[in-house]
């Protein structure tokens, strides 16, 4: 395999570089967090070895792909790498925006009381304001 970089070519939010055994990703941290780097680097370590570490250039973080074995080809893995990331990119974006109604929801899950409105935990199931449990 010949050794190629698309940063030089066009701008991209993924740099590539192939070599023999061995393939490097560089990420743009304005675009991906490192956590959504790690997690999609972490789900590839069954089919290749992985090794994160800082680019030399500013903003960007570099993950290294070996392979495990001789014949190997790593370059499938790279665009499974770049859809897994984008997936753990959107799942991170959703945790911070549903974190603190996730967060809410166990709280009240494990409460004893209801958190959201205290008052409702002065009635009685006998009262049955609401007449649930009258027979229609």
């Amino acid at each position: 395999m010949t050794s190629m970089s698309i940063r030089d070519s066009q701008p991209t939010p993924v740099a590539i570089s192939l070599g023999h055994n061995q393939a490097a990703l560089e990420v743009d941290l304005t675009i991906y967090a490192e956590r959504a780097v790690s997690r999609a680097s972490y789900k590839f370590t069954d089919r290749c070895y992985l090794l994160l570490s800082r680019s030399e250039q500013p903003g960007w973080l570099k993950v290294t792909f070996g392979a495990k074995h001789e014949k190997q080809d790593l370059g499938p893995l790279l665009g499974e790498f770049c859809n897994e990331l984008l997936d753990q990119q959107i799942r991170d974006d959703l945790s911070i925006e549903a974190g603190p109604i996730r967060d809410l929801i166990v709280a009240q899950a494990f409460a004893e009381g209801n958190l959201l409105d205290p008052q409702r935990d002065d009635g009685s199931y006998e009262d049955d304001a609401l007449g649930i449990g009258t027979l229609r």
